[in-house]
């Protein structure tokens, strides 16, 4: 943090600075400690990156958006029906079987003599 009372000149690379910091949410403290100077002097003389660097950044991504549908970008249109539109890709699955029913059909029930013949046969089989 630089002393008090110290004269400071804002740069371009600092409004660079602050303007991407502020756009990825870092907070006014940690901006102004990593230019060394005191969070009223970050406010004084980065005001309007701090209060239109988000909005500005949403500018540009519609911006880019709408360039994008311009060239006829098929996700670009699908992103934006789907935000601004509330339109939905819709997949429909039927679960019921041929009945009607939700229930399975049965195809072969063995009793449980069955199984354990049928399990002995597998044994039978391996061993030979």
């Amino acid at each position: 943090m630089a002393k008090q009372g110290a004269t400071y000149k804002a740069t371009e690379a600092d409004r660079l600075f602050v303007e991407r910091s502020v756009t990825a949410g870092s907070r006014i403290n940690d901006i102004a400690d990593c230019l060394k100077i005191t969070d009223d002097t970050l406010r004084k003389h980065f005001r309007y990156e701090i209060t239109t660097s988000r909005e500005r950044l949403k500018g540009e991504a519609v911006r880019v958006l709408s360039d994008s549908l311009t060239d006829n970008s098929l996700d670009a249109a699908k992103f934006v029906l789907s935000r601004v539109a509330g339109w939905t890709e819709k997949q429909d699955h039927n679960h019921r079987s041929s009945d009607g029913t939700m229930t399975p059909r049965i195809t072969n029930i063995m009793t449980p003599q069955e199984a354990a013949e049928a399990y002995a046969a597998t044994l039978h089989d391996n061993e030979g």
